[in-house]
């Protein structure tokens, strides 16, 4: 057996060696199995150093295998050897892409547009590349050269792929003739429906907006995002248990400390400081190093005369991130509430004008800061410290 596999491995190289590089070429471009091709083709090359056609047929193949980096050897002598052909730079930019390197891509990309600038797919290619880096006009303006000027034009697939890049780039009278030619299209997704209530946020129609995100969860009960948005809608409208029920029902799906945070802030609002410090305790479990959680939770144990907890959270929170000035004015005022300890009150108040605390009259305002620096807040010295 072992000699009749030696004479079939001899008889395959014979037969290969008998054939010209592009009869190989030909042979390999028929072959279904991957490797087996590779194989031919690096024969080809072997005997023909500068066939285009193999080398690219060869990236291509380890592309295929996912092997990326081993293609683009491949590719870049392609493009040597062709240096004029658009749809080399197109291939090697697609291999880019697969690797995630979205800054070379769309310099190849470019560079095919510019040797065929009538060619729509690569416009298409850029426009994906430039949406993976979150160049959402740059993205959009190639998405428009690739579909045409009327979007009512363009494929349900389409649409549904360059609507979001629309919104990302804040053109929301775009995103709406793109979701009008959704509809048209008979398209009744959850997502339309989110995507629709995002635009009516933009208009600070906020009614409408929750009616939509309510669409969206009424066609897809266990879309986090729908509670998400609408949670965000409530609380722009002041209704702090609606947006908690949302957020709670968010978290039930995505028990992300974001979320936490989120509710904690909503149960803050609704006087609730047990429950806030609760799910910001939740937050900071979940992600130990996040200075907001620790502000946070500072700011309700202050409320709830936990000095020295509060104190330790906002030395926490500027230890973890010493640019945010909030927790500097909390602090402050802590000093002030728990020991009217003048010194140490203007020293991190010093320090959050430092770290640019614009807000100033928060400190002055009851139902914001104020409460904290009661009394001192009105004298000359400290509006003169604040405004000097």
């Amino acid at each position: 057996m072992r000699f009749l596999g030696i004479v079939i491995c001899f008889l395959f190289v014979g037969s290969a060696a008998a054939q010209t590089p592009q009869q190989l070429f030909e042979r390999a471009k028929r072959e279904a199995d991957l490797p087996t091709q590779i194989e031919l083709l690096t024969q080809v090359i072997e005997a023909s150093p500068n066939h285009v056609g193999a080398y690219h047929y060869r990236a291509d193949a380890y592309v295929a295998l996912g092997q990326p980096r081993r293609a683009m050897l491949d590719y870049n002598r392609v493009v040597a050897l062709r240096p004029k052909d658009p749809f080399r730079y197109y291939a090697r930019g697609l291999a880019y892409q697969t690797m995630g390197e979205q800054a070379p891509a769309l310099a190849d990309f470019s560079k095919a547009i510019s040797l065929n600038p009538s060619y729509a797919n690569f416009y298409l290619a850029r426009a994906r590349a430039y949406r993976d880096v979150g160049k959402y006009s740059l993205a959009l303006a190639d998405y428009k050269k690739y579909v045409g000027e009327d979007w009512q034009k363009a494929s349900q697939e389409m649409l549904r792929e360059v609507i979001p890049v629309s919104l990302s780039a804040y053109r929301y009278e775009t995103a709406q003739e793109q979701l009008v030619a959704l509809e048209k299209r008979g398209d009744d997704s959850p997502q339309r429906y989110l995507w629709q209530g995002r635009i009516l946020q933009s208009e600070n129609k906020w009614d409408e907006a929750v009616s939509a995100f309510s669409k969206a969860a009424n066609r897809n009960d266990e879309l986090a995002e729908a509670y998400q948005l609408r949670g965000n809608a409530f609380k722009e409208m002041g209704d702090y248990t609606a947006a908690l029920e949302d957020y709670t029902r968010v978290l039930a799906l995505d028990p992300q400390a974001y979320w936490f945070n989120r509710r904690g802030l909503m149960y803050e609002e609704l006087k609730n400081f047990e429950k806030a410090a609760a799910d910001y305790a939740r937050a900071i479990e979940l992600n130990p190093q996040w200075a907001v959680a620790y502000n946070n939770r500072g700011f309700a144990r202050l409320n709830l005369k936990d000095y020295a907890a509060a104190k330790e959270d906002f030395e926490t929170a500027i230890k973890l991130d010493p640019s945010i000035p909030t927790p500097y004015v909390n602090l402050a005022g802590t000093y002030w509430t728990w020991k009217k300890d003048r010194k140490q009150m203007y020293k991190y108040l010093e320090k959050a004008l430092a770290h640019n605390f614009k807000n100033y009259e928060s400190l002055f305002e009851e139902d914001q800061k104020g409460w904290m620096f009661k009394n001192v807040n009105q004298t000359a010295e400290f509006r003169s410290m604040l405004y000097k």
